[in-house]
């Protein structure tokens, strides 16, 4: 699976201040290999090594609970064993100190989860508190009574994604963090041309009901604004052999980030979990006479953008933390982050991703009356849509449903090939009922494409947005006195970002990609490179360079402090392109 995103945000935030790198074991040095002149005949596997336990937390009295953390002192290295047991843990305990809550609500009414709302949000038939308590001592009929045209509205599709956690360092959601609820407004979001929408230019049109011409727009949104014509067409792109694919793919997916420099646009990026089953897929035909046709749609239903300020978090990230000591700890502060995420979405772009590549035989191709850019056009015409690359026109129904039955032989004889050889695709949004036909074998149906597509409205997916880091959310939420919690997140942040990072893997030759995920690292390897660090190939080409990790911040003088890398991890070899971006960077102090 895979994701193309097409983001136009321009990024919020900087990847900078990370922590002092030395504090952790570096693994990226060549430590593990076995060379023969300029050649690697070998890499040497190493085990997973956690540090010492740190002392126990003090026991808390409100929780009855304490907690400690173990460093990652060294992931496991080309093929080593995996670590045994977790980096945190926690338990029950005794104390003999009186629970004082951290959160005083003053007059204010006060959930038992421990938020604050005001008094007049009490018995307005809402769950201002998320366990209802604000509504359990009202009179039966006192709720009707303050009913409003907000009450009868449906809340906006796709709600509970936009106020989820983000981790940028393993591409993946984490918990909720910013709360759903109205906050006592009747505020809501006109549905534009509702009857209007469409999500292709051909089939058919996405009408909304009565009922859904206006939405109820949750606090913490500041604007969300509905796509009145929904659609983007599709593009094509042909490749000739794997690693052609594969270098397009990194050129416009976002497969990684770079750290320590200003990111200007943010994408959503696949999961290396996914990046992984989509290169054992492709490299299923390395060497084989095919190629690759990747044919691609994005729909895009609404944008959204979140308040800069006084922002309502969720009650059970309120709750985890308020738990969080004002003593620095980093074990406590990591785990919050490893639960919530790094980042949380400022804005981003409400819809759908579908994309596929065709598979092609060659020789089947070259005796067909169709070239590889027709094949795409073809299944695109034949889902009844626009095609936004180049002058080609599909010609009409009766001729893209002619060429789809050519497409569809799949079954070789002794005189013809298979001219498709199999169908890669990947679908983001819309419901699990069409989205999983659309991930089944063969040639993408047009009935269950619709489906998919007319899913959308109830069931949209964050395709493109802008993040912000989790420390800032904390600082511009409603909270009160939680600055020395968010300055210590923002310290373990950098911490973290370090602890966690591939930079700390072995060097993964012939650009092969290392990855840092549950506590292993692995390498990536384009299609024609083997092994555990990609080492094994007869090709020859260039080595593109790769940043090492940050070194620690030098001492304080004249009010600034640096850090350096290096572009040695790998050094750029044979033509390949050297590292972009600084090799040193400086902050106040």
């Amino acid at each position: 699976m895979f994701l193309s995103c097409f983001s136009t945000f321009a990024c919020l935030l900087f990847f900078t201040h990370f922590a002092n790198s030395n504090q952790i074991s570096n693994s990226s040095k060549h430590c593990c290999t076995h060379q023969s002149g300029r050649k690697i005949r070998s890499v040497v596997p190493l085990d997973c090594q956690l540090g010492q336990w740190a002392q126990w937390t003090v026991c808390s009295p409100c929780e009855a609970r304490k907690s400690r953390y173990r460093n990652l002192n060294r992931p496991a290295i080309y093929g080593g064993s995996q670590c045994i047991g977790s980096l945190w843990e926690d338990t029950s305990c005794e104390t003999s100190e009186q629970c004082i809550p951290k959160i005083n609500c003053g007059d204010q009414f006060q959930c038992s989860s421990g938020r604050c709302i005001k008094r007049h949000l009490l018995c307005n038939g809402e769950k201002d508190c998320a366990d209802v308590s604000d509504e359990e001592t009202c009179e039966s009929d006192y709720p009707y009574e303050r009913r409003t045209f907000c009450s009868d509205l449906f809340l906006i599709p796709g709600i509970e994604a936009i106020m989820t956690g983000y981790n940028i360092l393993i591409h993946d959601v984490g918990r909720t963090v910013l709360d759903t609820g109205f906050g006592g407004y009747c505020e809501y979001v006109y549905n534009g041309d509702w009857r209007e929408l469409r999500y292709d230019s051909e089939c058919e049109r996405l009408y909304y009901n009565d009922d859904e011409k206006y939405y109820r727009k949750p606090y913490n949104l500041l604007t969300y604004r509905f796509e009145a014509i929904a659609d983007s067409g599709f593009t094509i792109d042909v490749h000739n052999d794997v690693h052609e694919l594969i270098t397009a793919m990194k050129h416009t997916d976002s497969f990684d980030f770079a750290v320590g420099v200003q990111v200007s646009v943010v994408k959503a990026a696949i999961a290396f979990g996914e990046y992984s089953t989509f290169i054992r897929n492709v490299s299923r035909f390395q060497g084989k006479d095919v190629s690759f046709v990747r044919v691609r749609t994005k729909i895009q239903t609404a944008h959204f953008k979140m308040r800069r300020y006084n922002l309502l978090l969720d009650e059970d990230m309120t709750q985890s933390l308020m738990k969080l000591p004002d003593e620095y700890n980093y074990g406590m502060y990591a785990k919050f982050i490893a639960d919530y995420g790094t980042h949380y979405y400022a804005s981003g772009t409400m819809g759908g991703v579908y994309e596929f590549i065709l598979v092609l035989n060659k020789k089947a191709l070259a005796e067909s009356d169709l070239t590889a850019s027709e094949a795409g056009f073809c299944v695109a015409g034949s889902l009844g849509v626009v095609v936004s690359k180049g002058t080609m026109d599909v010609g009409g129904s009766v001729k893209a449903k002619g060429c789809r039955r050519k497409l569809e032989q799949n079954e070789p004889s002794e005189k013809s090939r298979s001219l498709v050889e199999d169908v890669l695709p990947h679908v983001l949004g819309g419901d699990l009922k069409s989205s999983a036909g659309l991930l089944g074998h063969g040639i993408p149906d047009v009935k269950m494409y619709r489906h998919w597509g007319k899913s959308l409205k109830y069931l949209p997916a964050v395709i493109d947005f802008e993040l912000m880091p989790i420390y800032d959310l904390v600082a511009r939420s409603k909270l009160q006195s939680v600055e020395i919690k968010q300055q210590n997140l923002k310290r373990a942040m950098e911490e973290y970002l370090v602890e966690f990072h591939p930079c700390r893997c072995p060097v993964c030759y012939n650009n092969g990609k290392a990855v840092l995920l549950d506590n292993v690292c692995t390498c990536e390897c384009l299609p024609g490179y083997e092994g555990k660090a990609c080492q094994d190939t007869k090709r020859k080409g260039p080595t593109n360079g790769n940043w090492s990790c940050w070194s620690g911040w030098s001492s304080c003088q004249n009010g600034s402090k640096q850090r350096t890398r290096s572009c040695n991890h790998p050094p750029p070899k044979d033509g390949g392109a050297t590292c972009l971006g600084k090799n040193t960077q400086t902050k106040h102090c």
